[in-house]
């Protein structure tokens, strides 16, 4: 997968993504391995190549894993701590399967940031749709039924992976929603028997969009 297909980076030119890639080093994730640990300094931006990254934080006890979210080709990683005060990763990030980011060290991010305009420019268009985004959610979680919440979801996979997109583990996809595994494999159940979803694994298709849009309120 190319940057210019990253949507962070989408609307860059050439000469842009040129300067990008020149900084851009592959790294391999094998299943289970960490990417990096809450509380360890930022190094760099990570973009995910290939797989699906678990970005997750640990109760006080440090036993229970509460799942922020999950990320798949075209999804960036630490874009928001590289611009903390203490720049820590606030998460832990993890391998949910044999996965490939691409590493573009800090400064050297930094360092095109500043020297290319258009490069600032999408990164706060960027930030600004992932604040948004945010907003949303916390709408979804107070306001919405774990199926809507679960159809929305799903609906938003589709469009930015298309068809035959992969699923989180129940466990990790009810930490995402707000809500227990029980409830998500109900759900699920429920969407697959009405006709309204494929699955075959974890892999999902959505024969009709639309009709997935009516269950939501």
């Amino acid at each position: 997968m190319d940057l210019s297909q990253v949507p962070l980076f989408r609307e860059l030119g050439e000469a842009d993504l040129k300067a990008l890639r020149a900084e851009a080093r592959p790294r391999a994730l094998g299943k289970g391995e960490l990417l990096f640990l809450e509380g360890e300094p930022v190094q760099a931006l990570f973009v995910v190549r290939k797989g699906l990254i678990k970005v997750y934080k640990l109760d006080p006890e440090g036993r229970k894993q509460v799942v922020l979210h999950v990320e798949g080709p075209g999804r960036v990683l630490a874009e928001v701590a590289l611009f903390l005060e203490r720049p820590t990763y606030p998460a832990s990030a993890e391998a949910l399967e044999a996965s490939e980011v691409l590493v573009i060290p800090k400064e050297r991010f930094f360092q095109l940031v500043e020297a290319r305009p258009p490069l600032a420019r999408a990164l706060i268009r960027y930030l600004a749709r992932r604040q948004g985004q945010l907003l949303h959610l916390l709408d979804r979680l107070v306001f919405h039924e774990v199926r809507e919440r679960l159809c929305e979801y799903l609906l938003e996979k589709l469009k930015e992976e298309g068809q035959g997109f992969r699923l989180p583990t129940n466990p990790e996809l009810a930490a995402l929603l707000g809500t227990v595994p029980e409830a998500v494999s109900r759900n699920l159940g429920e969407l697959y028997r009405r006709g309204l979803i494929r699955l075959a694994g974890r892999q999902v298709e959505i024969p009709d969009p639309q009709a997935l849009r009516g269950v939501i309120r």
